[in-house]
């Protein structure tokens, strides 16, 4: 079955951002760019302690996305909805630590309920999609 094109342009973006993420969590642990999160310049100790694991993390999942959407598995979706419950809880812990200005943890909570909630509606609700998960699964069975 042909993916739909929304869901082709899902996988891109994913592998394209789970590549990018690793290069530039590297070129920071060598030394390079100015430490920011959110715009906020940052040390590079807290940038590499705060947000070097989230973007390993998220850099994962993207690329389970994708390598799933490109081999044209019914599972790829749920890895990209994973992340965003995880920026949100990540957010609110690093705010409530203290760690983080507390408007950046509710930029963060904020922004993974508004990107979840559009992600949600193209990998659950979106008709091609769902005729396309539909179809990937009676496939697999």
């Amino acid at each position: 079955m042909q993916r739909p094109r929304i869901l082709t342009v899902v996988m891109w973006f994913a592998g394209i951002y789970a590549v990018g993420a690793i290069l530039g969590v590297a070129a920071m642990t060598a030394g390079f760019g100015e430490p920011t999160m959110g715009g906020i310049p940052v040390s590079r100790n807290l940038w590499l302690r705060v947000a070097a694991p989230l973007l390993g993390i998220v850099a994962l999942l993207m690329g389970l996305t994708s390598a799933g959407l490109h081999r044209h598995r019914a599972w790829a979706r749920r890895p990209f909805m994973c992340i965003w419950p995880l920026i949100a809880f990540y957010g609110l812990g690093w705010g409530l630590a203290g760690a983080i200005p507390w408007s950046l943890a509710m930029r963060a909570v904020i922004d993974a309920i508004l990107f979840g909630a559009l992600t949600g509606w193209i990998l659950f609700r979106h008709q091609p999609s769902i005729e396309y998960f539909e179809a990937l699964k009676s496939r697999q069975n």
